[in-house]
């Protein structure tokens, strides 16, 4: 009777079992194929309006402002492979050699335990962090470098610098521009800058605070002392044998710092100076007087320049240039390539690590077992049999994080600005470059109808560059498998 009564019971929880494991299955299919629907809706958006828009002239032409037909995204592509490499200089190997200490090399006293923990944790829980917090972050650690060094502005000559070639340069008679090499000197008046270290007359040092006629007094009330307005000039002195610059602070205190050679806006061309054409031949430039008559020869109109009055301080005047070489270097960094790169390292690094912490612990704990018992070392254990098993997990990780960094828009726009294009070829890792993802965003808010038809065939050149990256990581994952295999 007992078994009559259960049977149909069991006949039951069977049906309903199954029942909710096809419910489920349904569920799952229904919510799969709304995401693939969603996809294919997007992709067919984004072709038929950009498709027609892709052309050789717009993969290697640049941004032209209020023209969508003779703009371009060469120097975009350019930036960000740029970017990307150096972030991938800096990332990889960080992240791959903190991963092999955490895993490989983990500690046994238990202070040093709870810190690995700690470590473990916070990189964790960076991996979910947005990506304009990292922005913020490179803004203030690359960009201004935490205020260490003074600010660089427009047309000022970086405090810390390496690989730049100062010229001044100006333009002859015959419409020809020259340039001779530019001298740093011992102005007599200079602006103070911001932070700048100066002395007060008893010796004892300090750091300027430099702010606008318009900042209210009670922000900067108990520092009067240390405090100039914005434009304070410091003039040129001499005490103890000592070139030095001096000047009052707000509250009237003399102060003094060290007078350096700087190079200065302009230069006055007051007698012949030698200079160069861009042809590189060299000659002597002529000064010639208003009330000589004017050349008609081709070559003296292309070697003279006129000067402007007879007062020798009225002069005509060459204005400063900067060459940069490729290892172009200041600090801080500034809005720079640079400052992009490193930025976008930190955005990837827990990613890094995270994937290759991962790899490493798939390999068999045998592998190492057999290795110790060959007498093996730590490091060789790690060098030769850990690390190449781990190497096609590494590399896949990398790759797709390296992925990730190529479609970053928010650190870029925070740490380099909305750069549409640039008059010069990136020449420097001190330049400001466009990038990918930033044209398309700034493409795609803008008015002109054009741009958006760009901006869409932007993305497609975008979704090539991940389809192509993600592509290579499952071609290295099988090769490296196959290999091992």
């Amino acid at each position: 009777m007992k078994d009559s009564v259960a049977q149909p019971r069991k006949h039951r929880s069977v049906a309903r079992r199954k029942l909710f494991n096809n419910s489920f299955s349904v569920i799952c299919l229904l919510v799969s194929s709304l995401a693939i629907v969603v996809l294919a809706t997007l992709l067919i958006a984004i072709f038929s309006t950009g498709g027609n828009w892709l052309s050789f002239e717009m993969l290697s032409g640049s941004h032209r402002e209020n023209n969508p037909e003779g703009s371009g995204i060469g120097q975009a592509i350019l930036g960000s492979l740029v970017i990307c490499s150096i972030c991938g200089l800096v990332a990889l190997p960080i992240g791959v050699g903190t991963a092999i200490f955490l895993e490989e090399f983990k500690p046994k006293g238990r202070l040093l335990r709870i810190f690995h923990g700690l470590v473990q944790l916070n990189i964790n829980n960076l991996a979910g962090v947005p990506s304009i917090v990292y922005g913020i972050l490179g803004l203030t650690a690359f960009v201004y470098m935490f205020g260490a060094f003074s600010p660089i502005r427009v047309n000022d000559q970086p405090d810390y610098e390496i690989g730049a070639t100062y010229f001044y340069q100006t333009k002859t008679l015959g419409g020809q521009y020259v340039r001779f090499p530019a001298v740093p000197l011992v102005q007599p008046v200079i602006k103070i800058k911001q932070g700048q270290i100066a002395s007060k007359i008893n010796g004892d040092k300090f750091k300027l605070n430099v702010v606008s006629a318009s900042t209210e007094k009670s922000k900067y009330a108990n520092q009067v002392n240390k405090t100039v307005l914005l434009g304070t000039e410091a003039k040129l002195s001499n005490r103890n044998g000592n070139q030095v610059y001096e000047a009052n602070t707000i509250g009237g205190e003399p102060f003094v710092f060290p007078a350096e050679a700087t190079y200065s806006q302009f230069a006055k061309i007051t007698d012949p100076i030698t200079v160069s054409n861009s042809n590189g031949d060299t000659f002597s430039l002529n000064v010639l007087s208003k009330s000589e008559p004017i050349p008609t020869d081709p070559t003296i109109l292309a070697q003279s320049v006129f000067a402007d009055s007879p007062d020798p301080n009225k002069r005509s005047s060459a204005s400063i240039f900067r060459e940069n070489s490729l290892f172009h270097l200041h600090l801080p960094f500034s809005k720079s390539v640079l400052s992009a790169a490193l930025t976008l390292a930190l955005v990837i690094l827990p990613i890094v690590i995270i994937a290759s912490q991962e790899a490493i612990r798939g390999v068999p704990q045998t592998l190492r077992e057999a290795a110790f018992g060959m007498g093996a070392t730590r490091w060789q254990v790690v060098r030769s049999a850990v690390l190449p098993s781990a190497t096609p997990g590494i590399m896949t990780g990398a790759i797709l994080a390296m992925s990730r960094a190529i479609g970053e828009a928010a650190p870029l726009l925070a740490v380099m600005g909305g750069v549409l294009g640039t008059t010069n070829h990136l020449s420097s890792l001190m330049d400001k470059t466009p990038v990918l993802p930033v044209t398309i965003f700034k493409w795609a808010g803008d008015e002109n109808q054009g741009f958006e038809h760009l901006a869409a065939a932007a993305i497609i050149v975008l979704l090539a560059f991940l389809l192509l990256m993600n592509s290579l990581a499952i071609f290295i994952r099988y090769r490296y498998e196959k290999k091992l295999s």
